[in-house]
């Protein structure tokens, strides 16, 4: 998950673990996010979502759990919103809407591709997007809470992208095997 600073978008915190049973990630959850003056939770509700939710809710009694206009609480992924919820994460990330402070996320960002025969947006071989989703989950909510609107930021001179420092080319294969650069620029805001 990602705790988002609703005032400027900056990332202020990650946790990523796919070992955690689902009792104790609730627990971080709501232990983070009551550390975040009870900040705002949009789980994920598919599968093993729903555990989540239970435990947040019934076991944690956490307050601020985010609900659709159905009133059902938090997101329902599917192909056809995940496909608008990346576009929407792309778009904050290039009109500088969010600020990344994660290694992680920008390394699993860089292996996102474009499927040749499917033309959809997917992780690479071997790679996944937890991170990804959880981040795009997390800018919806973001958005949806301050109804798009943008907040002037004051700019942070002493800020420096994680990872990739100073570049604004990254190499990495195709689909195809074929080798190429990508402009990532838009991605480091630096």
């Amino acid at each position: 998950f990602h705790i988002i600073d609703i005032y400027n978008g900056k990332q202020v915190a990650e946790f990523y673990s796919n070992r955690t049973p689902i009792n104790e990630f609730a627990k971080i959850i709501a232990d983070e996010g009551r550390l975040y003056n009870t900040a705002f939770v949009c789980p994920e509700r598919n599968g093993i979502g729903n555990n989540l939710i239970y435990f947040l809710q019934e076991e944690l009694e956490y307050e601020n759990l985010v609900m659709d206009s159905k009133r059902d609480i938090g997101i329902m992924i599917t192909q056809k919103n995940k496909e608008n919820l990346l576009a929407d994460l792309e778009h904050n990330i290039r009109a500088g809407k969010v600020l990344i402070n994660s290694d992680r996320l920008v390394n699993e960002l860089l292996t996102f591709i474009i499927d040749s025969d499917t033309g959809r947006i997917k992780p690479d071989t071997n790679c996944h997007d937890d991170l990804i989703m959880s981040f795009a989950t997390a800018i919806n909510t973001f958005n949806n809470l301050r109804g798009n609107a943008f907040i002037e930021k004051a700019e942070d001179k002493t800020y420096m992208p994680p990872g990739i420092r100073n570049a604004h080319t990254y190499k990495m294969k195709t689909s195809n095997d074929e080798l190429t650069e990508e402009n990532i620029e838009w991605l480091l805001r630096n």
